[in-house]
């Protein structure tokens, strides 16, 4: 069981569905801590982690990285590095169905269980529009688009001034194989939450404020 107050949240939508958007409002405006396999991979592979190296072989040649490595391996230490008192936001951690159980374990183990799976829905054809349209930031990995997230400063980014490119893999076609691999496997997780009576739809399709508002709702938070 879950300390008193202390929100353990699952966010989960398709590519361009502004996910990480909205966990960072929620990290800036309620003290949520943002969770992520990707950063976790990112941040240890800069501090030569042997199975940070292995899992990055693995995602660059777009192949799936295996369970034992993220859920047994890399994911216990990386958690040891949150506040087990503050809230948390995981982003996207389970990716098939088999990752449940595995995260309900890496929960329990820290006295947390999983309060809700908030799922963002969009179009495909919505996400590939953003997609497409928006920039990266290859050094510290915080992305903009033109319409929903702007950088101050045309083609450089707001947070460290470094030139924005635009990701290889968020060309159309490789974004709709992203997708088309995503609605594979999403319905049974749903199914699971769903049935646990955690899981909570958002419509992704509103701005980030609209969104935002949304989810501070369904959390139970004071909007600020």
């Amino acid at each position: 069981m879950n300390q008193v107050g202390v929100k353990t949240v699952l966010f989960h939508g398709p590519s361009g569905c502004g996910k990480d958007t909205q966990v960072e409002l929620l990290v800036k405006d309620y003290e949520f801590q943002n969770i992520g396999t990707g950063e976790m991979i990112r941040k240890l592979f800069s501090e030569g982690d042997e199975n940070a190296i292995l899992a990055t072989e693995y995602t660059t040649e777009g192949k799936f990285v295996p369970n034992e490595i993220i859920y047994k391996e890399m994911f216990p230490k990386w958690l040891e590095r949150y506040d087990n008192s503050k809230n948390w936001a995981f982003v996207s951690v389970v990716r098939e169905v088999g990752q449940i159980e595995l995260l309900d374990k890496l929960l329990e183990e820290k006295g947390r269980k999983l309060d809700l799976f908030i799922h963002f829905t969009l179009k495909p054809e919505v996400a590939v529009e953003r997609m497409s349209t928006r920039k990266y930031c290859p050094e510290c990995a915080a992305t903009f688009h033109p319409k929903f997230k702007p950088e101050q400063t045309e083609g450089f980014c707001t947070e460290c001034n470094a030139k924005l490119v635009q990701r290889d893999d968020d060309k159309p076609e490789k974004i709709r194989k992203r997708l088309e691999e995503y609605a594979r496997t999403i319905d049974p997780i749903l199914e699971v939450y769903k049935k646990r009576g955690v899981l909570i739809e958002v419509d992704a399709a509103p701005s980030i404020e609209e969104i935002h508002k949304k989810v501070v709702e369904v959390l139970g938070l004071k909007n600020q």
